[in-house]
């Protein structure tokens, strides 16, 4: 057999093997049957392929985009979006963003705690690792404290709490924003401990802080929840402390003043 019909014939298995797996993927046995492209030209394999390879990489966008939605995400963040280095945070653990950005936790079922003052970038790494978790096909819930003390309210009074504890309860994530602004009355209190006891162990949740979580729980309704809260919120869990980082968003307000020549230096002689 001549060296080109040899190699011609290899490719078209390789390029048959993509589509097959591709349907697979897809879950389409029947198209995935090798069978179905053998004899087929080179180049009208080869164009198949590359089609259905598109094709799929844009359904995957959209799904993505729409678990993203479904998350209460609206746009993706990258580990490229957050700057930081040895100085940034001088009072985080070496290691701990990195652990965050690598979403082991998840795996783990551990919980992520992230508290610093604001503007420090506590929204933007706990975007990020949202994000990373949606591409990695886990199920995501990004919600403020306020929010879900304002939705169990809500829940409630429509006779639909235990399906709503439910559902925040089984996401693989629960991301729980700024948790010492929420206000909770004494039944809205037990419901969130419901949702927490629920995913204590099993799932992960991760929440930011600006101040005392400590003096947060203190404060709830129900005191013989508030040690247990903590409990669930603090064992094993990958901590990561802000403090002592400067405020970004004034750095950056800052910069584009100057560069606007409305800052600092402005209107001076050199």
């Amino acid at each position: 057999m001549p060296l080109k019909q040899e190699n011609a014939m290899d490719n078209s298995s390789e390029v048959i093997d993509g589509i097959t797996n591709h349907f697979q993927a897809l879950n389409l046995p029947r198209l995935a049957d090798p069978g179905l492209y053998l004899g087929m030209p080179f180049p009208t394999l080869e164009s198949f392929a590359s089609a259905l390879s598109e094709q799929r990489s844009l359904d995957e966008d959209k799904r993505f985009v729409n678990r993203l939605r479904y998350a209460g995400i609206v746009r993706e963040r990258t580990p490229e979006c957050f700057r930081w280095g040895p100085d940034t945070y001088p009072l985080a653990e070496p290691g701990a963003i990195e652990s965050a950005f690598d979403i082991g936790f998840i795996r783990q079922c551990r919980n992520l705690v992230v508290a610093g003052p604001p503007g420090t970038g506590k929204t933007l790494l706990m975007l990020i690792v949202a994000c990373k978790a949606v591409r990695a096909n886990f199920s995501v819930k990004y919600k403020t404290s306020h929010d879900i003390a304002t939705e169990l309210r809500e829940a409630r009074a429509g006779n639909s709490l235990s399906g709503y504890i439910r559902k925040l309860q089984g996401c693989d994530l629960l991301v729980i924003e700024d948790v010492i602004y929420a206000t909770f009355d004494n039944k809205t209190a037990q419901s969130f401990f419901s949702v927490i006891n629920g995913r204590y162990g099993r799932k992960s949740t991760a929440i930011t802080s600006n101040g005392s979580i400590n003096e947060w729980a203190a404060a709830f309704p129900d005191k013989r929840m508030s040690s247990a809260l903590l409990g669930r919120f603090y064992e094993d869990a990958l901590l990561i402390n802000m403090n002592g980082a400067e405020d970004m968003r004034l750095k950056r307000a800052k910069g584009m003043l100057i560069n606007a020549g409305l800052g600092e230096g402005a209107g001076d002689d050199g």
